[in-house]
């Protein structure tokens, strides 16, 4: 099992299963404790066959900054936006 503390797009923690596959070694999956969950990075984890299990992921700190009262629904949404493709997102709501 690989251990991460953070997985963004998952590029340097398949890039670890990569190395350990090729050198013998049997990945049974990967945790972290945060993942972003992108959807680029959940294609990526699936193609690589890498089971990933986080110990809290983007959606949940959403829902737990909310109510906490950190952020409104209204961010929430913005971020979930961001979420989809953060290299391409301006910041600019679609209805603006």
């Amino acid at each position: 099992m690989v251990v991460e503390d953070l997985v963004s797009t998952g590029a340097s923690s398949l890039s670890s299963c990569d190395a350990l596959r090729k050198a013998g070694g049997i990945v049974l999956g990967m945790v972290a404790i945060f993942s972003y969950n992108f959807p680029l990075s959940r294609r990526e984890f699936e193609y690589k066959d890498v089971e990933l299990h986080t110990l809290c992921q983007y959606d949940s700190l959403l829902e737990e900054a909310v109510k906490e009262n950190y952020i409104d629904a209204a961010h929430v949404e913005v971020l979930k936006e961001w979420r989809i493709n953060p290299s391409t997102w301006n910041g600019i709501s679609k209805e603006e």
